[in-house]
Protein backbone atom coordinates (compact mmCIF):
# COMPACT_ATOMS: atom_id res chain seq x y z
CA UNK A 1 0.00 0.00 0.00
CA UNK A 2 3.08 2.44 0.82
CA UNK A 3 4.24 1.86 -2.89
CA UNK A 4 1.14 2.94 -4.38
CA UNK A 5 0.69 5.92 -2.48
CA UNK A 6 4.25 6.85 -3.27
CA UNK A 7 3.31 6.22 -7.29
CA UNK A 8 0.52 8.85 -6.66
CA UNK A 9 2.40 11.35 -4.87
CA UNK A 10 4.46 11.77 -7.99
CA UNK A 11 1.37 13.16 -10.24
CA UNK A 12 0.36 14.99 -6.92
CA UNK A 13 3.85 16.62 -6.28
CA UNK A 14 3.31 17.70 -10.31
CA UNK A 15 0.22 18.90 -10.49
CA UNK A 16 0.41 21.20 -7.41
CA UNK A 17 3.61 22.17 -9.15
CA UNK A 18 2.04 23.26 -11.77
CA UNK A 19 -0.76 24.82 -10.35
CA UNK A 20 1.19 27.09 -8.63
CA UNK A 21 3.45 28.14 -11.13
CA UNK A 22 0.80 28.75 -13.42
CA UNK A 23 -0.79 31.13 -10.79
CA UNK A 24 2.45 32.73 -10.24
CA UNK A 25 3.11 33.43 -14.06
CA UNK A 26 -0.09 34.64 -14.83
CA UNK A 27 -0.35 36.86 -11.24
CA UNK A 28 -1.36 40.59 -12.46
CA UNK A 29 1.12 42.67 -12.80
CA UNK A 30 1.40 46.93 -11.50
CA UNK A 31 2.19 49.72 -14.64
CA UNK A 32 5.33 49.50 -15.72
CA UNK A 33 7.25 52.78 -15.23
CA UNK A 34 7.25 54.99 -18.02
CA UNK A 35 10.92 55.64 -18.11
CA UNK A 36 11.64 51.73 -18.56
CA UNK A 37 8.41 51.58 -20.85
CA UNK A 38 10.52 54.55 -23.29
CA UNK A 39 13.81 52.92 -23.24
CA UNK A 40 12.16 49.07 -24.30
CA UNK A 41 10.33 50.77 -26.93
CA UNK A 42 13.35 53.02 -27.92
CA UNK A 43 15.33 49.77 -27.98
CA UNK A 44 12.55 48.01 -30.08
CA UNK A 45 12.48 51.01 -32.96
CA UNK A 46 16.42 51.14 -33.29
CA UNK A 47 16.24 47.82 -34.12
CA UNK A 48 13.53 47.42 -36.20
CA UNK A 49 14.63 50.51 -37.76
CA UNK A 50 18.44 48.21 -38.22
CA UNK A 51 16.07 45.51 -39.69
CA UNK A 52 14.24 47.28 -42.26
CA UNK A 53 16.58 49.79 -43.70
CA UNK A 54 19.00 46.38 -44.21
CA UNK A 55 22.70 46.01 -43.57
CA UNK A 56 25.59 46.10 -46.39
CA UNK A 57 25.83 42.16 -46.24
CA UNK A 58 22.59 41.23 -47.46
CA UNK A 59 22.03 42.05 -51.54
CA UNK A 60 19.48 43.58 -52.67
CA UNK A 61 17.17 41.57 -54.30
CA UNK A 62 17.69 38.49 -52.33
CA UNK A 63 17.09 36.01 -54.93
CA UNK A 64 19.81 37.43 -56.88
CA UNK A 65 22.20 34.57 -56.72
CA UNK A 66 19.21 31.45 -56.87
CA UNK A 67 19.92 30.05 -60.70
CA UNK A 68 16.71 29.68 -62.49
CA UNK A 69 15.51 26.19 -63.67
CA UNK A 70 17.26 25.12 -67.20
CA UNK A 71 14.02 23.38 -67.82
CA UNK A 72 12.40 20.16 -67.12
CA UNK A 73 15.12 18.12 -66.84
CA UNK A 74 16.21 19.98 -63.66
CA UNK A 75 12.92 18.96 -61.91
CA UNK A 76 13.00 15.54 -60.72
Amino acid sequence: MLSIAGWWAIPTVALLGIVLWTSWRGRTRGPQDMQDSVAHYERFQAVLTRVVEGDSRSPADPNADEPRAAGRRDVP
